[in-house]
């Protein structure tokens, strides 16, 4: 069989540019539909499909807080709720009351039946605990978001959001979201809070689309509400990017030289204005993934002999008035003589811990190099944690076909993989066995391994090629891999449910 291969001289920040690029400018038009009140779109149908007893607009009676508060919990106590169907625990890292519905036990889960408040009979899950049908293809590269117990897709038609409060439900009912403008072509998942980024218009300073959604805490909620602004941005229209911040909020890159950046902070009122500040990378270098309110810059460089060589560096307060450019640490070659791939792909948790992965290369024995495997590393421990490139894993080893050089082995739009909390991550990856599977794993920090059964590898096969997948994310210790597999005259995505604490 034949194996995808990018091949590729220098390329510097590959990984940077390709999340750059995947948010480009969209129209500017407003909807102003969607805005006043869009109450058939995303679908409807209550939590877990069991009748209509649930409360209105994110709470009401059910027992359940209507949103996050950053104030609201501390510990579980503050969590209790006398619904039937609730178990309420404080998410320290969101500092958010979060609600599992009828989850007696691990790996187990029930129907709800709202009118009673009580729980039917429950039954078992598995590690991957379902898959399910969005009904339209995901829009953009990374385009989803998980908080728990919402899931957040973006489709060509818009934001659809999924109830999953039950990880094994395999006709999850939707909520849909309401007051947002426009369709997204980026959106990120920062405490308890989704931001959406549209497009922009202007020649500096432009009008570009912002929206961010407090996602309910309620998980019988029936609408979700969407705040949308129309900003003044001291940029002109061009590609930008968003990422998680601290806080619950995000930032925004410009993708133009020094990389302006601009904080993103609730709330947002007409008339906005966001200004982005300049900063002073490393030559050569792009931005990755945020720690905090630091940004992750990378570069993989041609070194002597071709070997391609990974370095990072982070700027402190990025999207500030002050932005600080930190040391540039360098992945040491690892043994095998061929360096790293420019093909990788990042992940954060909510309290700031990054995993990055990329292919390892080898000398093929005529002057180039092959991908020897797909290696993992625990970049950053947390928001205030130094770059750590001394202790990686291998994930995933190619012995078998030659997988060439620089080879996507994490999908084309390099958004495969996600941290469940800062010491679990769950990665997707081109399949040793065959390139048109995609093997799904999920690794722990301390000790550093991947997740087992036994003595067997807790590995999932899918059977889809890894290009096909576009984005991951996670809450609530719940994995979710988006696939746009499904062809046919409506296309459509499949979304992949993983839970690494059931056996397989």
């Amino acid at each position: 069989m034949s194996r995808f291969t990018l091949h590729t001289g220098l390329v510097v920040g590959f990984g940077a540019l390709a999340v750059l690029a995947a948010a480009a400018s969209c129209s500017l038009d407003l909807d102003e539909s969607r805005i006043d009140g869009a109450n058939d779109a995303g679908g409807g149908g209550d939590a877990d499909g069991q009748g209509d007893g649930g409360a209105r607009d994110g709470g009401g009676d059910t027992g359940a807080p209507v949103g996050p508060d950053a104030s609201a919990c501390t510990n579980d106590d503050a969590c209790k709720t006398t619904h039937g169907c609730l178990q309420g625990k404080c998410d320290l890292t969101r500092k958010s009351c979060v609600y599992d519905v009828c989850r007696p036990a691990a790996c187990s889960a029930a129907a709800c039946e709202q009118a009673k408040q009580t729980c039917g009979a429950p039954a078992p899950f598995k590690y991957k605990a379902t898959q399910f049908t969005v009904g339209a293809q995901i829009s953009c590269g990374k385009c989803a978001a998980a908080v728990h117990p919402w899931l957040f897709v973006v489709t060509a038609t818009g934001v659809v959001a999924f109830n999953v409060s039950n990880p094994s439900n395999a006709s999850p009912p939707q909520a849909p979201v309401v007051g947002l403008g426009f369709i997204p072509n980026a959106l990120v998942q920062s405490g308890s809070r989704v931001w959406m980024l549209g497009g922009a218009s202007g020649p500096g300073p432009s009008r570009i689309q912002v929206a961010y959604v407090d996602a309910p805490a309620d998980p019988f909620a029936t609408k979700i509400a969407a705040h949308t602004v129309l900003a003044s941005y001291n940029r002109p229209a061009e590609g930008t990017s968003l990422f998680a911040r601290g806080g619950d909020s995000a930032l925004l890159v410009s993708q133009a030289a020094q990389f302006p950046a601009a904080a993103l902070e609730a709330p947002l009122a007409e008339p906005a204005s966001i200004s982005a500040t300049p900063m002073l990378p490393p030559q050569n270098f792009g931005p990755s993934a945020t720690s905090g309110t630091r940004l992750l810059l990378s570069a993989v460089v041609a070194g002597p002999g071709g070997v391609q060589v990974a370095s990072f560096a982070f700027i402190d307060d990025a999207g500030s008035a002050n932005p600080t450019t930190g040391p540039t640490v360098s992945l040491p070659d690892m043994g095998a003589g061929g360096g790293v791939s420019v093909h990788r792909t990042f992940a954060q948790s909510p309290d700031g811990a990054i995993f990055w992965a990329t292919g390892m290369h080898q000398p093929n024995g005529v002057g180039g190099f092959l991908t020897r495997a797909a290696r993992g590393y625990f970049l950053v421990p947390n928001a205030t944690g130094a770059i750590d490139v001394d202790d990686g894993l291998d994930l995933e080893v190619y012995n078998g076909e030659a997988v060439g050089a620089n080879a996507a082995i994490f999908g084309g739009n390099q958004a495969s993989a996600a941290m469940l909390d800062a010491n679990t991550a769950m990665i997707a990856l081109q399949a040793r066995e065959n390139d048109q599977q995609t093997a799904v794993q999920f690794v722990r920090r301390e000790p550093l391994a991947i997740v087992k059964e036994a003595d067997a590898a807790r590995r999932q096969l899918l059977p889809v090629p890894i290009g096909a997948v576009a984005a991951a994310t996670a809450s609530n210790g719940v994995g979710y891999l988006v696939a746009n597999d499904q062809a046919g005259p409506t296309p459509s995505a499949t979304v992949y449910v993983f839970d690494p604490a059931c056996g397989l």
